[in-house]
């Protein structure tokens, strides 16, 4: 492995564990583990505001913890995104269920 390489490699580890040091972004991966959840799901689940949700879910798709697809509502004529987490990311899984099975304190 090159020294460019190398260097790529921790900024990236090291943007993984940022995205990972925030309550609230482990709380948005759990709830978009195993089923997928709109933006207004989120907001609501977490009772914070779109600016602060949409400041999240960009750090968490920047460090590739999380992905979304788009869908058109032909009816009402608006995209909606669908978020999960990621489930090839390596240990995020794990971590993500020993915070889930934890009670709140």
């Amino acid at each position: 492995m090159d020294e460019r390489s190398s260097e790529r490699d921790i900024q990236r580890i090291s943007e993984t564990f940022k995205a990972l040091s925030s309550p609230t972004r482990l709380r948005i991966l759990v709830l978009c583990m195993g089923e997928e959840k709109t933006s207004r799901e989120l907001r609501e689940a977490l009772g914070i505001s779109k600016p602060l949700l949409i400041s999240h879910l960009r750090k968490l798709l920047s460090a590739g913890l999380l992905e979304y697809r788009v869908e058109l509502d032909k009816k009402r004529m608006i995209v909606r995104k669908y978020y999960r987490t990621r489930a090839d990311v390596p240990c995020i899984e794990e971590i993500l269920r020993s915070v889930k099975g934890r009670p709140e304190t």
